[in-house]
């Protein structure tokens, strides 16, 4: 009776692994991993329960993945195995990221490996097109400035449809077309982005959204730090707010998103980013 339980429960898991997803496609990649455990932490990193499965073959460093596309993309789950440390013909994986894997798994980088691809993506636009999508970054300040706006007129309906708006500004960025240097960037402050994001979205009391916004801002300035827009960005500072926090404007002038008409000068312009 446990031989039969047993092989019912065997064959069943058998079935499980090879079963296929709706809306199925599958793609193969280059993923740098040669370590003993590179297999593992790749495959843990894209595999999600009935939406994506990857397996990655280290002697090749291929990683087929096959995925419900009515759910993900290859794009999202190259991302996710990026951030676990591993570079690959979509992103490279952030400093700190790589850094944390044991030292027998840190390879070789090549930072031609994306951008060799980015190349081959845009090789039929023209200059302005280019020029345009290596300001991919530009529509997500624009949509976190409408986000503080609405903080400083505390007007609680528009709070709402610019957080919805700064969310799917995140989720919209094309990293195949960011420029090397945005590309790096953009992957270390993603992660921090779409938790503080998904933070305010659950948030519906304007005092908690302001402090999870004054958290946002952080990896936004890093972002600043490193995206050329075109125009000044002003890094400003209010001292009494939980104890002291931050947020970016495109003005000069004082208008304080943590207090609104209450105390609207409160502040000070702490950096000048140009």
């Amino acid at each position: 009776m446990k031989e039969y339980s047993f092989l019912v429960i065997g064959s069943f898991l058998a079935f499980t692994a090879n079963a296929q997803f709706k809306n199925q496609e599958t793609k193969q990649f280059q993923v740098k991993g040669n370590c003993v455990n590179a297999k593992e932490l790749i495959e843990n990193a894209g595999n999600q329960p009935r939406i994506s499965k990857v397996n990655f073959e280290a002697s090749t460093q291929v990683a087929s993945i096959t995925y419900n596309k009515a759910k993900t993309n290859s794009n999202e789950i190259l991302r996710k195995v990026a951030l676990a440390g591993f570079d690959n013909t979509e992103y490279m994986a952030p400093d700190e990221a790589y850094a944390k894997l044991e030292k027998d798994c840190q390879y070789s980088r090549d930072k031609k490996m994306v951008m060799n691809h980015q190349e081959m993506d845009h090789s039929n636009h023209t200059s302005n097109e280019s020029s345009l999508q290596q300001n991919q970054l530009s529509h997500v300040f624009d949509a976190y400035f409408s986000l503080k706006d609405a903080f400083v007129k505390a007007n609680e309906s528009e709070i709402l449809e610019q957080i919805t708006a700064f969310s799917k500004s995140i989720s919209t960025v094309e990293m195949s077309k960011l420029s090397h240097e945005s590309h790096t960037i953009w992957m270390e402050v993603l992660n921090d982005l779409e938790t503080t994001s998904k933070q305010l979205v659950q948030e519906k009391n304007i005092e908690k959204q302001r402090i999870t916004f004054a958290k946002l801002s952080k990896p936004m300035y890093k972002l600043a730090q490193k995206t050329n827009l075109g125009y000044t960005i002003y890094y400003q500072n209010c001292p009494m707010f939980n104890g002291g926090s931050n947020w970016l404007s495109k003005e000069e002038t004082i208008k304080n998103p943590f207090y609104g008409n209450m105390m609207l000068t409160c502040g000070s312009t702490v950096e000048t980013l140009k």
